[in-house]
C-alpha cells in the first residue's frame, strides 16, 4: 500500500508515533541526562516534531492520566519550552482514539479474568483447545473460552463463562447434559451443537440429535431445536428456530471465518475476537462497507490486506497491538 502525503500543516502518523513514544521514554525511571539530550536533538531536526510532541501530550491529558506520571513534569516541560508551538492538529481525534483503542485492548485482555480462575478448561486469545470429558463427551474450544466442567451421577453440567464451544456428547439418557450461561440453559442426552455467548445472547446451533433452550430467568420460555437449526437464548426468552448453514457456523474448527454480505464493522469485531492487538475503524461510513469472503482466523492481519484491496480502504499499524481503518 502506498502511504498516502500528508496535507501541508498535517502531521505524519509515522511523527505522531515516534512523539508518543518520546512522551513515554521521558516519563520512565531511568531517563537520564543522555535521553534528554537525545531527546532535544530530536526535537531539533524537524519542526514538525515539536507539533506531534505538543499533540501527544494534550492527548495524555485528555485521557486523564496526570495522576499516574511518576517525574517531575517541570523537567520535562523545561526540554521544549522555548520552543514548543501551540496549534491545533488534524491528527488530535485520530491519536485520541488510537490512545484510547489501545487502552481497550487492555481492557480486552484483562476481562474475564475471575472466570479463568473458576473455570477448569480455557482457550486464550488466538487458540483453540479440545477436551475429553470423562463420560466419552468431546469439547472444542474456540479462542478466549472458559469453561468450567461438573460431572455428577445424575447430570453432566458444563459453564460456559465467555466464548464458544462445539459439544460432541455422548449419549446416556439417565444422564442430561446441560451446558449453562448468563443467558439459559441448553439440555441434551446425546448430541453435536455450537453454542456462542456474546454480548447478553447465547446462539445455539444444532447439527446433530435434539436440545432444548431455556431462558435463564423464565422457566417457561423454552424452545426444541431439530437438527440444521439455531435459536438465540437470552435471559428472559428465546427465539423461534431459524435454520442455519452448518459448515459456516463451525468453519472457525477449521481456522476460518465466513462473511456474507456482513457490514465491515461485523467483520471487524469478529476479527478482533482472534487476536490481543486490536482493529479500530475510524469512518463510521465505512463500517456499513458490505464483505463476503472465508478468512483464515490465524491472520487477521492478512485479512485487513485483503479488505484494504478489495473495498479500496486505507489503514495505518502501529507494531502488533493496532490496525486502523480510514
Amino acid at each position: 500500500m502506498t502511504a498516502q502525503r500528508p496535507r501541508p500543516g498535517e502531521i505524519p502518523e509515522s511523527v505522531f508515533m515516534e512523539a508518543s513514544a518520546w512522551h513515554a521514554r521521558l516519563r520512565e525511571p531511568d531517563a537520564d541526562l543522555a535521553t534528554h539530550e537525545a531527546f532535544q536533538d530530536w526535537l531539533r531536526r524537524d519542526p514538525l516534531h515539536l507539533d506531534a510532541y505538543d499533540e501527544a501530550e494534550r492527548l495524555w491529558n485528555a485521557l486523564g492520566h496526570d495522576e499516574e506520571r511518576p517525574r517531575d513534569e517541570a523537567e520535562i516541560e523545561a526540554l521544549v519550552r522555548s520552543v514548543r508551538l501551540r496549534r491545533a492538529s488534524r491528527n488530535l481525534a485520530l491519536g485520541l482514539a488510537v490512545l484510547a483503542a489501545l487502552g481497550g485492548a487492555g481492557e480486552w485482555v484483562r476481562r474475564g479474568g475471575l472466570d479463568d480462575l473458576r473455570a477448569d478448561y480455557v482457550a486464550p486469545v488466538g487458540t483453540r483447545q479440545s477436551v475429553a470429558l470423562a463420560d466419552g463427551s468431546m469439547v472444542e474450544l474456540n479462542t478466549d473460552t472458559a469453561i468450567a466442567v461438573d460431572l455428577q451421577p445424575g447430570e453432566r453440567r458444563v459453564r460456559l463463562f465467555r466464548g464458544e464451544a462445539f459439544f460432541e456428547v455422548a449419549h446416556d439418557p439417565l444422564r442430561p447434559f446441560v451446558v449453562e450461561t448468563a443467558d439459559g440453559e441448553t439440555r441434551v442426552t446425546g448430541t453435536k451443537f455450537n453454542l456462542r455467548a456474546a454480548d447478553g445472547l447465547t446462539r445455539v446451533s444444532l447439527v446433530e440429535g435434539g436440545v432444548t433452550l431455556t431462558a435463564a430467568e423464565d422457566a417457561q420460555r423454552t424452545a426444541r431445536l431439530l437438527p440444521g437449526q439455531a435459536g438465540d437464548l437470552t435471559k428472559r426468552g428465546v427465539s423461534e428456530p431459524q435454520g442455519f448453514e452448518p459448515d459456516d457456523a463451525t468453519a472457525w474448527r477449521r481456522g476460518q471465518v465466513v462473511f456474507f454480505r456482513t457490514p465491515l464493522g461485523e467483520v471487524v469485531d469478529e476479527l478482533n475476537r482472534y487476536q490481543r492487538g486490536r482493529i479500530l475503524i475510524l469512518n463510521d461510513n465505512l463500517r456499513a462497507l458490505s464483505v463476503t469472503g472465508v478468512f483464515d482466523t490465524r491472520d487477521p492481519a492478512g485479512v485487513i490486506d485483503i479488505i484494504e484491496k478489495t473495498l479500496g480502504v486505507s489503514s495505518f499499524r502501529l507494531g502488533n497491538a493496532m490496525i486502523v481503518l480510514r
